[in-house]
């Protein structure tokens, strides 16, 4: 008995020893197993240049010439950092997207940990009595315990490669159940300045540019004008800046209007003039938004202020005096729907306070019949 009860000890230290090893091995891959539920947070588009120029330099008597040859920048396609991941599209365009941990992370990691726990327990209490029943010359518990044994180890080998397969696919990405991606449609940019000096504006989405005009390049840098004529770097005119983009936004949708087609241009010219717009301002709104407004029976619409500008940031050198921003998000419907009202007097500083340096910008968001 005492060879037994020192054989015990034996691979209960080896049981135990081989439970240690595996959390360790886990906490320390823990960021590759879990990111198939990890929860996005933002996304950028970048630019690296992406061509690096290799010359040979020229010696005094050498009779060489110089080479310049351009060498695409290697990189994998999609690595990972932590929780940050960087997806490369090519030579020179990459995205990188951050992640953070969320609650079905917590306890996936937890439920493997746990199981991977036990499972080793369970193969060190079989591996044991498979060693006792040996010594003992007890067939029938031999037989039972390695056969008990035999199908851990199958668990354990099937676990291990279930395990790999998540480490190794990027099959799933959990949603932030507080945000949903919505495609901002034409938001536009004025700039109205009497002092004509040059502006930068800057936009800090979370999300995507998808088009902008001028081109957005990390930025507009142009000279403003009383009128609003803006002038860029190249001496070229524009009436205002215009950009699209994917947000993730948790709009508020708890209070607006419900508007009948034949009624939606007279409700726009009210609700945009109590908004702060102007008329040349909101003639454009309803000239891009009303054709596609008419064709529903009914539109629920609310406008935008805290989850928009969260979303939407702008960021605009020197500070304008005067801030105008509306974003309408509207929905068809078949038939008329009970919302409460949103006061709009408040939301923006009225036509007749706009004082200094004005900025006003426009756009929306819509959401089909079909929630499509």
């Amino acid at each position: 008995m005492a060879s037994i009860t020192e054989t015990k000890k034996q691979y209960i230290i080896v049981a135990v020893t081989v439970i240690l090893l595996a959390v360790l091995y886990l906490l320390v891959t823990r960021t590759d197993y879990v990111r198939c539920y990890l929860k996005p947070m933002c996304k950028e588009t970048s630019y690296d240049g992406g061509i690096r120029m290799v010359s040979t330099e020229i010696y005094p008597g050498s009779n060489d010439g110089a080479t310049l040859t351009p060498t695409p920048t290697p990189g994998p396609q999609v690595t990972w950092n932590g929780f940050e991941k960087v997806t490369r599209k090519n030579d020179m365009q990459y995205t990188t997207e951050k992640f953070s941990m969320s609650g079905k992370t917590w306890a996936v990691l937890g439920g493997f940990l746990l199981a991977v726990a036990v499972t080793l327990t369970a193969i060190a209490i079989a591996l044991y009595y498979v060693i006792r029943s040996s010594q003992l010359n007890q067939t029938r518990a031999l037989a039972v315990s390695g056969t008990a044994l035999a199908l851990i180890l199958v668990l354990g080998i099937f676990g291990c490669f279930k395990f790999w397969q998540v480490v190794t696919t990027e099959s799933y990405v959990e949603p932030d159940p507080e945000y949903r991606q919505w495609y901002i449609h034409a938001p536009i940019i004025y700039l109205y300045d009497e002092q004509c000096r040059e502006a930068t504006v800057k936009l800090d989405l979370d999300g995507e540019l998808t088009c902008t005009y001028p081109a957005y390049d990390n930025g507009w840098i142009v000279k403003t004008s009383p009128d609003g004529t803006l002038t860029d770097a190249n001496g070229r005119a524009y009436e205002y800046l215009f950009w699209e983009a994917d947000l993730n936004m948790n709009p508020d949708i708890t209070r607006g209007f419900c508007v009948k087609n034949t009624d939606t241009a007279a409700f726009l010219e009210k609700a945009l003039s109590e908004l702060g717009l102007s008329d040349t301002e909101a003639n454009t709104f309803i000239m891009y938004w009303l054709p596609i407004m008419e064709e529903n029976p009914y539109n629920v619409i609310s406008f935008q202020t805290e989850a928009y500008e969260n979303a939407a940031k702008l960021e605009v050198t020197p500070n304008p005096d005067t801030i105008v921003r509306v974003n309408m998000l509207f929905q068809a419907s078949d038939e008329y729907v009970e919302i409460e009202e949103q006061d709009l007097s408040t939301m923006n500083p009225a036509l007749i306070e706009r004082e200094g340096f004005v900025l006003v910008e426009w756009g929306g968001e819509y959401v089909s019949s079909d929630n499509t």
